[in-house]
């Protein structure tokens, strides 16, 4: 691969980087706050069955409403619908708290070989950026786990309007770092919204597998090419 004409992209959840402890988990610390003693197992899986319920949503011009937090409120309020809470519960404000609690980098865990490979691909001369379904938490998220820096730029879905798989996120990319499909790499670990998002856009795709297949694996693969 011609570093000085290509560019690696990276997804950052499940690919860089990961939760600490279970989603449930912290949706049920964070109940707790509120005087309720919530069973992490069932929201984890409520979590679980919102997230796969998801649709790619239509493009918007620009940023998306508020950053996603409706979209994020509504999809914990999903997560919810099979976990008895009193009527008075304030969801609203436990709604709050826990959306900036996962702006925290201290809750997430770089997987263990991915600061290796970023400043081995950096000492190399290869151009690094982030395709992320995310919002911009994640621009505090990698600055606090002191991972911003191995990136010239980073697409974030909120930011721009449009999220994997949809060709516009990939296109955006594109035209912000001045370069073709051919390329373009995506680094991810979801065949739904990485995989298919960057084959119908004319990228290549490598997708970490773990523990089978991490990212030493896959950026070997890389480099081969």
């Amino acid at each position: 691969m011609d570093k000085m004409n290509q560019v690696i992209f990276f997804d950052v959840g499940g690919t860089l980087i990961r939760l600490a402890q279970p989603v449930g988990y912290y949706y049920a610390e964070m109940a707790w706050h509120y005087g309720l003693r919530a069973d992490a197992l069932i929201l984890q899986e409520g979590f679980k069955r919102a997230w796969k319920s998801l649709e790619p949503r239509d493009p918007v011009a620009g940023n998306r409403i508020k950053d996603d937090k409706g979209w994020w409120r509504s999809l914990v309020l999903e997560a919810w619908s099979q976990h008895p809470r009193p009527e008075a519960f304030p969801f609203n404000d436990y709604f709050e708290e826990l959306y900036g609690y996962f702006a925290r980098p201290g809750i997430w865990k770089i997987f263990p070989e991915v600061e290796g490979c970023l400043s081995e691909l950096r000492q190399r001369g290869y151009r690094l950026g982030v395709l992320s379904n995310w919002d911009r938490r994640l621009r505090s998220i990698l600055s606090g786990l002191e991972l911003m820096d191995y990136f010239e730029d980073c697409v974030i879905s909120s930011e721009v309007g449009v999220e994997k798989p949809h060709l516009g996120i990939f296109q955006i990319a594109m035209e912000r770092f001045k370069i073709e499909a051919s390329q373009a790499i995506l680094v991810g670990d979801e065949p739904r919204f990485d995989e298919e998002g960057a084959r119908s856009a004319g990228w290549g795709i490598r997708l970490v597998d773990r523990p089978g297949r991490d990212l030493r694996d896959v950026l070997a693969d890389c480099l081969r090419k």
